[in-house]
């Protein structure tokens, strides 16, 4: 697997994408950036969205992307898939004809250029060859990790913005996972404000690797915000950890 970050960054503003990953230029795990850091060609190969989370820096790319999809007369639907929670959040008030146009009757009800697939932790999903398994995070609203398996029983995992958690490290013991993406937002001075907004921080992140019985072989790290990047970057190379990388916008991820 090839996996692209578009976008790694937990704040906005210039030289700063929104979380998104392209894999194997297929499908997306969210949609923070899109538009603008892909070529018409590698937009319009995206069949599948994954959404951990209907926070806005996970979604906003959605709708700009769909509006390019609309323009260019392709007619190739975009399959958003997630839990029952975060889709629903995406019709009411995202896609409500108010906000933004509502894709799902775009041109017409036959044909729209948005469907909606909504998955549940209890069942795996095929998707073009790859499996896909989700499960509960830690967070402020509903949201949900990834694990994305290839034919190959190789595995990474994307946790999208998550605090502490259990059920998530559990369910990835079953997976040959090669890599983990999971956040850091703020720096270990303000690790009561992480809780509160269901974020991690290096020392809180150190705590959740040693939940993982198996640890894979790169633990991979976004969503830092911005003002703390440089605390933060300092506090992680203080856990001494060589696994642990900070991903930058425009990274490549081959396993």
């Amino acid at each position: 697997m090839r996996i692209k970050a578009l976008g790694v960054s937990g704040s906005g503003g210039s030289r700063h994408n929104s979380s998104a990953f392209l894999v194997d230029g297929l499908f997306l795990l969210d949609a923070g950036t899109v538009v603008g850091e892909l070529s018409a060609k590698e937009e319009n190969r995206i069949r599948y969205i994954l959404l951990t989370h209907a926070h806005l820096d996970h979604i906003k790319g959605l709708p700009f992307l769909l509006g390019s999809r609309a323009g260019s007369g392709t007619g190739v639907p975009i399959t958003v898939m997630g839990g029952k929670e975060v889709l629903g959040d995406i019709r009411k008030h995202i896609f409500n004809n108010r906000i933004w146009p509502d894709f799902t009757k775009i041109p017409s009800r036959e044909t729209p250029l948005l469907c909606y697939k909504t998955l549940t932790q209890a069942r795996c999903c095929q998707l073009d060859g790859y499996t896909i398994t989700m499960e509960r995070v830690t967070h402020t609203v509903p949201a949900n990790g990834f694990i994305v398996e290839n034919q190959a029983k190789q595995a990474i995992v994307y946790t999208g913005d998550t605090g502490p958690t259990d059920r998530f490290w559990k369910r990835m013991e079953e997976f040959d996972v090669k890599a983990l993406i999971t956040e850091i937002s703020f720096p270990n001075r303000l690790e009561r404000f992480a809780h509160m907004s269901g974020h991690l921080t290096p020392a809180l992140l150190e705590e959740e690797i040693r939940k993982i019985s198996r640890l894979p072989d790169k633990i991979l790290v976004m969503h830092m915000k911005s003002p703390f990047e440089r605390e933060i970057k300092a506090e992680v190379r203080k856990l001494g950890r060589k696994n642990i990388r900070l991903l930058e916008d425009g990274d490549e991820i081959v396993i």
